[in-house]
């Protein structure tokens, strides 16, 4: 997608920072790169329990998605366990009927998918609880009502306790989130009678586990003293957790690889003019686990013990590391003024980030150039890193049907990118494009960094907006209404600043001052209208006979002010000739003549000069001017009599 030199395969799951997607992400990018790909990861961050902009902003990724563009495409859909959201990613996939498609750790769709044998897996751990340990007083802690996996290992655990004639205990099923949250109310749930609480509960997942034997013993039971708990997934830490936990391990290795050599096969048939969309779904079985949790096995040795503490209390130092770099990054973001300061800032801190290799940071522009605050079709690249080298904060536009530029193109590589979307409230401002370094993969970490550029441009966003608005206003309040020239605030915002200067340097300036001639008789025959008509075309003769360091006022009704800096006699002259010649042609075919009575003052500055005695001495000049006018008006008009 990024060239045409290499086929493209898009992969989609929710929260790339799990265990499951990670070992997903591990062999997906070993096999592509052998298989000659390009892959971009589109991630979303979203949780089931959450209800917030954000999560629901999430899923613009799936009108995002140039899935035309795609040659093919893998799956995780039970990653997707908010509201709509699985519905909106297939319906996204239908828009192209002859892409092929491969799911892993699905049963339900109509696509191939590689999945676990839940029947058989979660049997296995229930008749090793009920036959090899005997016990009787088991529960079962479930997902969320609806959830299809955790759905039929509830059903085998109540067909193995039917089997069996074992009753089933009065607090049997809990329904939990398949998250670590929660655990106080399902430990009030199975413990509330102290005389009757369980020999063993069955947890759909080992978060859940993992949190509920955390709860259990902070309660002052034991763990499998007092009661067995087992999970589902075999995480990658439920081997160190304290009792390790007896699971049922997924191959999700086999099930990426699978599913990708499939996806591998299609893609290469519909090259050859075969169209294979394949929907065969294949169950692999999974592994118990047997440890600790359940009374089996024996703690670690020491030493392996030893390492494995080593490793979590590295595992702290980073998280504690990562945090404080977190507050820094989101700080030092939010000061920054443009889009380069943003780039500036991401380049700063990438020490702070050894796993990245590449970062793009692409915004949505309109088709007049400016920026969206909306999925377009126009992109422009304002952050660049490559190979961490600082390319610059390029103001590259390009198609956003191509994700990325085509200098981003690795001459004989294939690439990953995991690709983010920037929102906050109802705007998307545009997507980040990450590529780490081979067989790393996105912690919690890289999210919440995405999340924090996300609110740094939702504030430059705003920034720019109030100072749009700001100039807006102010340009309004030093500006005259009618004729768009300065009022007299605005003519003393131009010029008090720098007198001081140009009385200290001694320049030589000019003020012209300006009266509408007739303006009463003017609105008395033609109206108010015709009032405005003639006070536009004494602003605009002096428009056009002011030089470009002129600065031009309507001080009120219908007097104006003209200072021009660095103009003699002869200027103020040029001025005149310029000003009566446009009016000259304006009046030439009117319905009415504007004329204009002009005063003017011409000083070689000096410190002691001030601005208002100058002003009044063109008002002076002008007035004398009119005078003069009058007496000829008059004069004229007694010859003709």
């Amino acid at each position: 997608m990024i060239t045409n030199k290499r086929k493209t395969i898009g992969i989609f799951m929710n929260r790339a920072d799990k265990d499951f997607q990670h070992v997903v992400q591990r062999v997906c990018r070993r096999r592509t790169k052998e298989l000659g790909y390009d892959v971009f990861y589109f991630i979303t961050v979203g949780y089931r329990d959450s209800v917030n902009y954000y999560d629901a902003q999430e899923k613009g990724m799936f009108s995002f998605v140039p899935v035309e563009n795609l040659d093919g495409a893998l799956v995780t859909p039970d990653s997707y366990d908010m509201a709509g959201f699985r519905e909106a990613l297939f319906e996204m996939l239908d828009k192209r009927p002859d892409l092929p498609v491969v799911c892993i750790r699905d049963s339900l769709s109509n696509r191939a998918s590689f999945y676990t044998d839940e029947n058989e897996a979660m049997r296995t751990m229930l008749r090793h609880l009920l036959d090899d340990h005997g016990y009787r007083r088991v529960c079962f802690q479930s997902g969320y009502e609806g959830h299809p996996d955790s759905e039929k290992r509830m059903k085998c655990y109540l067909e193995e306790m039917e089997k069996r004639g074992i009753p089933l205990p009065e607090n049997a099923i809990w329904h939990g989130t398949l998250w670590t949250t929660e655990a106080d109310k399902a430990y009030d749930y199975f413990f509330h009678d102290p005389e009757n609480i369980p020999e063993a509960i069955v947890c759909a997942n080992d978060y859940m586990a993992k949190a509920l034997i955390d709860e259990i013993m902070s309660h002052g039971y034991d763990v499998p003293g007092d009661v067995a708990v087992t999970g589902f997934d075999d995480i990658v830490d439920a081997a160190t957790n304290c009792p390790s936990l007896t699971t049922v391990g997924q191959d999700y290795e086999e099930m990426a690889l699978r599913a990708i050599n499939l996806l591998h096969e299609c893609i290469e048939a519909r090259e050859k003019g075969d169209i294979i969309l394949p929907t065969e779904h294949v169950p692999l079985p999974g592994k118990p686990a047997l440890r600790e949790s359940c009374g089996c096995s024996h703690p670690m040795a020491p030493m392996q013990q030893r390492r494995e503490i080593s490793k979590l209390n590295q595992q702290l130092r980073n998280i504690n590391n990562r945090e404080v770099s977190q507050t820094y990054f989101s700080i030092e973001l939010n000061v920054v003024d443009d889009y380069e300061g943003i780039h500036n800032t991401i380049f700063k801190k990438l020490g702070d980030t050894p796993n990245i290799r590449d970062f793009y940071l692409c915004l949505f522009e309109n088709e007049d150039g400016n920026l969206a605050d909306g999925i377009t079709d126009r992109v422009r690249i304002i952050s660049a890193i490559r190979d961490r080298q600082n390319i610059g904060s390029l103001n590259l536009s390009f198609d956003r049907q191509e994700i990325l530029p085509a200098f981003v193109e690795r001459e004989g590589e294939p690439q990953a990118f995991y690709i983010h979307l920037h929102h906050q409230r109802d705007n998307t401002y545009g997507y980040s494009a990450l590529q780490l370094f081979d067989d790393e993969v996105p912690s919690m970490f890289y999210m919440h960094w995405n999340i924090i550029i996300s609110v740094a441009l939702r504030n430059l966003k705003n920034q720019k907006t109030l100072e749009a608005l700001y100039e807006e206003r102010h340009k309004a309040s030093v500006t005259d209404v009618l004729t768009g020239l300065n009022n007299r605030r605005g003519l003393n915002e131009h010029l008090m600043p720098a007198w001081e200067a140009l009385c200290r340097e001694k320049r030589t300036v000019c003020f012209i001052s300006l009266d509408l001639d007739n303006l009463k008789p003017i609105n008395d025959t033609f109206g108010h209208q015709g009032g405005d008509e003639a006070l536009m075309a004494i602003a605009r003769a002096i428009e056009a006979a002011v030089p470009e360091t002129a600065v031009a006022a309507r001080m009120g009704g219908d007097e104006f002010l003209v200072f021009i800096p660095d103009c003699d006699e002869e200027g103020e002259a040029a001025f005149r000739s310029a000003f009566d010649a446009w009016l000259k042609e304006r009046n030439r075919n009117a319905r009415f003549t504007v004329g204009s009575s002009v005063g003017a003052k011409v000083a070689r500055l000096s410190e002691k000069d001030k601005m208002e005695s100058l002003i009044h001495e063109s008002d002076e000049a002008m007035y004398a001017d009119k005078k003069r006018r009058h007496e000829e008006l008059r004069r004229h008009a007694s010859t003709l009599r």
